[in-house]
């Protein structure tokens, strides 16, 4: 056999053992160095690419239609149903029947019968009326209320106020500006509408 022949020879029986070994040596190295570079593969898709071999980043633009479907779902289950519920129901009715069909008609129907059955009702908000020109003639003859419409009304010294106004004018007074502080004060006193109220009943000059 191989292994008697291997062994009886004296020529050989050194060197086929150790040819044996290197062989099983070098496999055991091919295989170590393809196991190696299998791991050096799978640990190179473990790191970050540098800056220069980094992909450029996509730009994403914000789209208003997704985002309010992707949120139309949440709202829909956190919202209640579009009815009216009957505790509701009960409390707006105990206010608002009462409300529309006894307290304003009421309302409106006393208001309108104290209108047309007398002609001094709510004369304090009809202008001209002769009761309330009547009483305001009365109110402004007693010397406590009299002059109380005029403007001046109040001031301790008229000519100081006048002097005072005319000064501040002339230092705001546009360039070239021919208005004067007496003029103006002159035409304003006699200035009235005639389509005036008090105009056209004659007592515009109550109170003043």
């Amino acid at each position: 056999s191989s292994e008697a022949f291997w062994s009886t020879n004296p020529c050989t029986s050194r060197y086929p053992p150790r040819a044996a070994a290197m062989a099983r040596r070098s496999g055991s190295l091919l295989l170590a160095a393809v196991s190696a570079c299998a791991a050096l593969a799978f640990l190179s898709c473990a790191f970050v690419p540098g800056p220069q071999a980094a992909p450029a980043p996509e730009v994403m633009n914000f789209n208003s239609a997704i985002a309010a479907s992707a949120v139309l779902p949440v709202l829909t289950m956190l919202a209640e149903d579009a009815e009216a519920k009957y505790g509701d129901s009960r409390r707006w009715s105990a206010v608002l029947v009462p409300l529309t069909t006894l307290v304003i008609p009421a309302v409106a129907m006393g208001i309108f019968t104290i209108y047309v059955s007398s002609d001094d009702a709510f004369y304090q908000f009809r202008a001209g009326h002769p009761r309330g020109m009547r009483e305001e003639k009365e109110l402004y003859s007693n010397p406590l209320y009299a002059g109380r419409k005029n403007p001046m009304e109040g001031l301790v010294n008229k000519d100081d106020f006048e002097k005072g106004l005319d000064e501040a004018w002339e230092r705001a007074k546009p360039k070239g500006s021919t208005v004067t502080v007496k003029d103006k004060l002159k035409e304003l006193s006699t200035q009235n509408s005639p389509h005036w109220w008090r105009n056209e009943h004659g007592v515009a000059d109550v109170g003043c």
